[in-house]
C-alpha cells in the first residue's frame, strides 16, 4: 500500500470494473445514479441491474405495473415525456424562470410570490408553493454544501426525477430481461438527449431530482418534515458531488446537450 493512500477516502460508491466510468456511456448513466442508488440495483456505472434478487425484481413489476416489454417501454416514455407533471407546479416554476431571467439571478421568495399574482395566479395556491420549494433548497444548501448547490442554483423544474427514474427502469429491464445491453444504451441515449437541455450542471440536475421526488411523494403537502421523509438521497447527492469523494458527478462534465446516434425513437 501506498504510504499516503489512507489519506484519500475510498469511494462509496464502487463502479464495475466491466463498465467505462469516464467516457460517453458512463456519463449518460450517471443521469440516473439518484434513482439507482435508492434501489439499490448495481454498481452505478453498470446497466444491468445486477444486485436485482429475484425479490427486488417482484416488487418493481408489481410496483410499476411491468407485466410486459411494452409496460416497460411505456413507463420509460411516459417518464421522459410527461415526466410527472403538474399544471399548476410548472406555471409557478416558468414565472420563476422568467423573473430570474430579468433580474439575472434567483428571485427571492416574495418577488417570486409577487410575481405570480401578477401573472394573475392565486397566491393562496400560489404561497404554500413558493415557501415549500424555498424551504427544500434551503435544506438541501444545508445538508449538501452550498460550495455544492451554490446560490445561483435553484429549483428551474421538478422533472429531474422522472428522468433519472427513466434511466434507472432502461436498466432494470436488463434485469427483467426485456431487452439487451445495446438497446438499454440506445434508450438512456435519447432520455440525455430529452434531458440536458433543461439543466445546467449536476448540481442543477440533483437538486430537481430531491425537489420533484418530495414533492411527488408529499403530493405538494409540504410542512417542516417533509425533507426528512421524502428527501432520502440527499447524502448520495453530495457524496456524488464532491471531488475528495471521487463522486462521479464530480469527475464527469455536464454537457449542456447530447446529439442524437439516431432517429429512431425508444422501443
Amino acid at each position: 500500500m501506498h504510504p499516503r493512500s489512507w489519506i484519500l477516502p475510498a469511494s462509496p460508491f464502487p463502479a464495475s470494473s466491466r463498465y467505462s466510468t469516464s467516457d460517453a456511456a458512463a456519463n449518460e448513466i450517471a443521469l440516473g445514479f439518484l434513482q439507482i442508488r435508492s434501489v439499490p440495483s448495481g454498481p452505478w456505472n453498470d446497466p444491468t441491474a445486477p444486485d436485482l434478487s429475484d425479490d427486488d425484481k417482484q416488487a418493481l413489476v408489481e410496483q410499476w405495473g411491468i407485466h410486459s416489454r411494452e409496460d416497460w417501454l411505456g413507463i420509460i416514455e411516459h417518464l421522459t415525456m410527461v415526466r410527472r407533471r403538474r399544471h399548476a407546479w410548472m406555471l409557478h416554476l416558468a414565472v420563476r424562470n422568467d423573473l430570474a431571467t430579468r433580474l439575472g439571478r434567483a428571485p427571492k421568495p416574495r418577488e417570486w410570490s409577487d410575481a405570480i399574482t401578477a401573472e394573475g395566479g392565486d397566491e393562496r395556491d400560489a404561497h404554500p408553493f413558493v415557501v415549500g420549494i424555498d424551504h427544500i433548497e434551503r435544506e438541501t444548501r444545508r445538508r449538501v454544501g452550498e460550495d455544492i448547490v451554490t446560490p445561483d442554483v435553484f429549483v428551474r423544474t421538478l422533472d429531474a426525477y422522472a428522468l433519472g427514474q427513466a434511466v434507472a427502469m432502461s436498466t432494470w429491464g436488463i434485469a427483467l430481461e426485456y431487452a439487451d445491453v445495446a438497446e438499454v444504451r440506445r434508450i438512456i441515449h435519447r432520455i440525455n438527449a430529452e434531458a440536458r437541455p433543461c439543466f445546467v450542471s449536476w448540481a442543477d440536475f440533483g437538486l430537481s431530482y430531491l425537489a420533484g421526488r418530495i414533492m411527488h411523494w408529499s403530493d405538494g403537502m409540504l410542512d417542516d418534515d417533509s425533507f426528512a421523509k421524502y428527501g432520502v438521497g440527499w447524502s448520495d447527492f453530495k457524496a456524488a458531488a464532491t471531488p475528495k469523494r471521487h463522486g462521479p458527478w464530480a469527475t464527469l462534465p455536464w454537457p449542456a446537450t447530447i446529439e442524437l446516434r439516431s432517429p429512431h425513437p425508444i422501443g
